[in-house]
């Protein structure tokens, strides 16, 4: 199966970011804070509060905020609707909207903008809005604001600086605000793919600097950024490196003041000389492809979903860090039942009776990212269900080739990322493995009409007791068709100077570098 033109362009992107698979970010978290210090590293300088920060990557990058959610960097740049706390809550700060008014019958939203400019120097409008709105609705260019923008019918420009959004249906606050969050400002002649892939048109806390592709990244304080004061550096540097190791070895020298994003088998090495943080997460899942023989077979996809030990996963490949899922909610979300860990969780003489009650195949292919943690977790979940009498093969790949048959829905099984769904259990859909639509990567145009049903009841359930009977029917669905078995949430890890203090990670797993001092 060839993958559609809008899948190249997405592959040749998505092939860039180190981040794999997520759409976007995750569990929110608090501050990344440490105590401060003279330090002599590579961002010392300047007054307190000022000066210069060089973080290291392996995270190569793009400028599209609507193009992924992951990628680390790319927060900077933007302002949102509105903005969430990094201490775990909901609760909406203003940024790009002021203020903001949800009509009684929730059926619309009127947003009020912040009087503020873009990095060139044009005024933020509501025609911005309106422009950024209609590409969300665009199957070919919403990319991951297509499911958080689903719920919206039509957006009006009222005057400069008002938008009235009118919905589809009656739609619950949090989905709202999750959409805002998600929502960045972008100038209406510039909001394209085409002109964000290589620059950023934002108007957020920091300015393009320099990008050398593969090299660096510098961001540059933006004197007109809404918050008056902040942020409080002059200058980030992001140096790219082509793998964790090279560096961790750069940490060690000095040569940058923090590394970000890196692999939890580096923290026994670093913790005693370098402040160690969790930052917010994803959750990593298994996902069996339901196109493919054998995991067309619904009660074989059932009996392997028996068969994940995730205290081992969580043990040996996270070195402990991390929480148990079952299903595509995180601990915090209020879809999160852990009920299921129960019910459902590791017990391989149930898998075992299971899958003899299948009567399916009992070989299969994992195709994964070459070199990345999920190797490991398939190496787990290979053994396990060697001793129930299936066997799967592994069959790592480069990660370009890898997207592009995962995307072309030519893997029969995979362990990958899924996003943070923040307050909305809907927002499960988003991911290309949960799409409720003929785009959904593991099964196309037979997404089961109950699971369909069930994003769509729990996106539009407002009161309590509804949300709640929505919430546990979609689990109930999620688990009956076993096709997205969650493992682990998988926090994001930093190892920093110590001198560095109050960088941050927002729900999308962005770094927040505003309060950043160094």
């Amino acid at each position: 199966m060839s993958i559609s033109p809008r899948d190249s362009r997405l592959v040749s992107r998505r092939a860039l970011l180190r981040t794999g698979l997520a759409v976007t970010g995750a569990l929110a978290t608090a501050p990344l804070l440490s105590a401060c210090g003279s330090g002599t590293g590579a961002g010392s300088g300047g007054d307190a509060g000022r000066g210069k920060l060089t973080l290291g990557t392996t995270k190569i990058m793009q400028f599209d905020p609507y193009l992924t959610n992951t990628d680390i960097h790319i927060h900077a740049f933007y302002t949102y609707l509105v903005d969430y706390p990094t201490d775990g809550t909901y609760e909406a700060i203003p940024a790009g909207a002021e203020r903001w008014e949800l009509a009684a019958d929730h059926k619309s939203v009127t947003l009020t903008l912040r009087e503020a400019k873009y990095h060139s120097g044009t005024a933020v409008s509501a025609a911005d809005v309106v422009a950024g709105i209609k590409r969300a609705q665009n199957p070919d260019t919403a990319f991951t604001l297509a499911q958080p923008s689903a719920f919206i019918d039509t957006a009006t420009a009222v005057d400069d600086r008002t938008v009235r959004v009118d919905f589809k249906a009656p739609t619950p606050e949090g989905l709202v605000m999750d959409w805002m969050f998600a929502f960045p400002l972008v100038p209406a002649d510039k909001n394209t793919p085409e002109q964000l892939e290589h620059e950023p048109a934002g108007s957020g806390p920091f300015r393009l600097g320099e990008f050398r592709r593969n090299q660096r990244l510098t961001l540059k304080k933006n004197p007109d950024f809404h918050d008056a004061g902040k942020p409080y550096l002059d200058e980030v540097e992001y140096r790219f490196f082509t793998d964790e190791d090279a560096l961790v070895a750069a940490l060690e020298s000095g040569s940058v003041d923090g590394a970000a994003y890196i692999g939890f088998r580096h923290s026994e090495r670093l913790k005693d000389r370098f402040t160690l943080v969790r930052g917010s997460g994803r959750m990593i899942l298994f996902f069996m492809n339901a196109t493919i023989p054998p995991f067309d077979n619904k009660l074989l996809r059932q009996a392997l979903a028996r068969a994940i030990d995730r205290d081992r996963i969580i043990k040996q490949v996270n070195f402990g860090i991390g929480e148990p899922i079952y299903t595509a909610f995180m601990p915090r979300s209020p879809a999160f039942d852990p009920a299921y860990l129960d019910s459902h969780g590791f017990d391989p003489d149930a898998a075992a009776a299971l899958l003899a009650q299948s009567g399916g195949a009992r070989k299969a292919v994992a195709g994964v990212a070459a070199g990345t943690p999920e190797v490991e977790v398939l190496q787990i979940i290979q053994a396990d269900l060697k001793k129930i009498g299936f066997e799967l093969e592994i069959a790592p790949q480069e990660e370009a080739a890898y997207l592009e048959a995962l995307f072309a829905s030519k893997l029969q099984c995979t362990v990958a990322a899924q996003p943070n769904n923040m307050q909305s259990p809907s927002l499960i859909a988003r991911g290309r493995q949960m799409l409720p639509g003929k785009e959904n990567t593991t099964f196309r145009d037979k997404v089961p009409p109950a699971y369909v049903d069930a994003v769509a009841a729990a996106g539009s359930a407002l009161t309590p007791e509804d949300q709640k009977a929505a919430y546990a029917e979609l689990n109930r669905v999620l688990a009956d068709e076993s096709w997205a078995i969650g493992i682990s949430t998988q926090p994001s890890l930093f190892a920093l100077d110590k001198r560095v203090t109050g960088l941050a990670t927002d729900p999308r797993n962005f770094v927040t570098l505003v309060d950043t001092k160094a």
